[in-house]
Formats: structure tokens, C-alpha cells, sequence
């Protein structure tokens, strides 16, 4: 029998986290946007800039974050695989 899939699945994790957190990061990004235009009876920033920023805030949380969950992941499995004495 031939397996298609990886028996690890911390790739994918990794990906779904890395996603769930920028997705997150932009939803916090844009709610802010609108608050500071709503707060000051004004509108501060056009439906351009706030696209624009959502774009910049999703790339980048992208690349931190899949930056950094895979040692979260690591961290994790080595205090779980950890042997009390």
C-alpha cells in the first residue's frame, strides 16, 4: 500500500497556526482602523490605506510567525518528552 501523506504533521500546524495568527493580526489591525476613524467624527485613514495595511500586516505576521512556530512546536515537544527525575 502507498502512503500520499507525511506521517508528520507538524507542517501542517505549523501552516494552520502561522495562518490563524495573521488572519487574527489583521482582524486586531483593521478593528483599531475603524475605531480610530470612528472616534474622531473624521475619516483618518481611506479603504486604500487600510487594505494596503492589512496586506503589509498579513505578509509579515506570515513571516514571523512561520518563523517562529516551529521552535514554539520544538519547545514544546522537548518539555512534554522531558523526563521528570
Amino acid at each position: 500500500m502507498v502512503n500520499f501523506g507525511s506521517t508528520d504533521s507538524r507542517p501542517r500546524t505549523v501552516l494552520l497556526l502561522s495562518l490563524t495568527t495573521s488572519i487574527l493580526l489583521v482582524i486586531f489591525f483593521l478593528s483599531l482602523s475603524l475605531l480610530t476613524n470612528v472616534s474622531r467624527g473624521e475619516i483618518s485613514y481611506t479603504q486604500v490605506d487600510m487594505v494596503a495595511g492589512s496586506i503589509f500586516v498579513f505578509v509579515i505576521s506570515m513571516i514571523i510567525s512561520l518563523s517562529l512556530w516551529p521552535k514554539i512546536a520544538e519547545w514544546l515537544e522537548s518539555k512534554k518528552n522531558k523526563i521528570p527525575e
